[in-house]
């Protein structure tokens, strides 16, 4: 692990190493797939257990490996639970008990919160960093605040607001204030729309960083709903160009063929085929327009939120240096390999992918002066926390 000289003598940055092949990988994969296959989806949960330990076990810090410590019989449980829930379901569905259908779906809304939470601390309880285990920790009412409660407020107003437009349009003859109406709400809609992608990704960066430890020292960050948002918008009107060619390339064949109604069925049979190059160009532009955005708002969080992460009161601190240009090439490139490949090359493409990041993640400060305490917390085993832990698939970032 090479320390990397940032100007600051008694910092040290170390960036993180992921020392498995694609290779390996692909022979557990594999191994993962064909026993799914056979147990007709009961291997899946050890499948699951036995990927993420192969790559927490070749993530390297510092000359120290993570460790990964859950079971396929435990995670295993959980889907039990999910599928006899699932199974009363449908039983009410087909006997039309529409009032106990409708009371399940609001109470596993209302509860999905505290479940994901409850799974993302069982994931965190089973990583270790040098014998220590992570913990995660945060308050119910927060998590449903932050994953439904602001998100349903802020689309209801946007809703709300658009409608009074909308409304004020319809009742105007005039074509300015239909014209200026419309484009106001495109603007409506997209501003409240970062903005809503903005507030959940700082609340939700927030809730998640803030309540995890690292034994009994805590994480720490401090986002700002303004910059995430800001972010957001920028990836949307990245896509604007991508969208406006894409447009062209899709909407004026198709008004070209609108020309040929009525016509002979060869000339009509030739125009269409004049104009599927352009449709499909339109269609493969529009589609990289959506991976580039997404590849930029990936990058530009990511790249904010480490910035603001620390580690026992500031002592150790994070540095993210992904960059556009890169992820963007990574991400096409794995995408077009796997199609090549009938995805056969997907092992080798979440290693790259992997690897990439980590070598683009740092951390500064002295590592040895961290206390290394683990805490004594134990994992629930009520059938709510099974239930939890087959919910609990979902990636654990640190």
């Amino acid at each position: 692990m090479s320390d990397v000289n940032d100007g600051m003598v008694n910092s040290p940055v170390r960036a993180m190493s992921f020392k498995g092949t694609g290779g390996e990988f692909f022979v557990i994969w594999l191994v993962n797939a064909i026993l799914t296959i056979i147990t007709l989806g009961l291997f899946l949960p050890w499948a699951f257990v036995r990927s993420r330990r192969y790559f927490y076990e070749n993530t390297e810090l510092a000359g120290k490996n993570f460790a990964y410590h859950a079971t396929g019989k435990s995670i295993l449980g959980g889907w039990l639970c999910l599928a006899v829930l699932y199974g009363i379901f449908l039983v009410n569905i087909a006997h039309n008990n529409a009032v106990l259908s409708l009371i399940m779906v609001l109470l596993f809304i209302l509860f999905s919160p505290w479940l994901i939470m409850q799974g993302l601390r069982y994931q965190a309880m089973m990583t270790t960093l040098n014998g220590v285990r992570f913990n995660f920790r945060t308050n119910p009412l927060r998590a449903w605040w932050v994953m439904l409660g602001q998100p349903l407020l802020l689309a209801l107003a946007i809703v709300i607001i658009s409608s009074i437009i909308v409304k004020i349009m319809s009742s105007s003859m005039n074509g300015g204030i239909i014209i200026a109406g419309s484009v106001l709400v495109l603007v409506v809609s997209m501003v409240g729309v970062a903005l809503m992608q903005g507030l959940y990704i700082s609340q939700w960066g927030k809730l998640l960083i803030n309540n995890l430890q690292y034994g009994n020292v805590k994480f720490d960050v401090s986002l700002k709903t303004k910059k995430c948002t800001v972010i957001v918008l920028k990836a949307v009107l990245l896509f604007i160009p991508f969208m406006i060619v894409s447009g062209y390339l899709i909407v004026a064949p198709m008004l070209r063929l609108m020309m040929y109604t009525g016509a002979a069925q060869d000339a009509i049979m030739m125009a269409v085929m004049q104009s599927a190059g352009s449709v499909v160009l339109g269609y493969f532009i529009y589609m990289l327009g959506i991976l580039v955005c997404y590849c930029y708002g990936y990058v530009a969080i990511r790249n904010y939120i480490y910035s603001q992460a620390s580690l026992h009161n500031g002592a150790i601190r994070f540095r993210s240096t992904a960059r556009v240009g890169a992820f963007v090439w990574l991400v096409v490139s794995n995408l077009l390999v796997c199609s090549i490949t009938a995805f056969l090359a997907y092992p080798w493409a979440r290693v790259r992918a992997t690897r990439y990041l980590l070598e683009n993640t740092h951390v500064e400060g002295d590592l040895d002066q961290l206390p290394e305490e683990d805490h004594n917390d134990k994992p629930a085993a009520d059938p709510a926390n099974l239930l939890a832990r087959g919910l609990s698939v979902m990636q654990f970032v640190f």
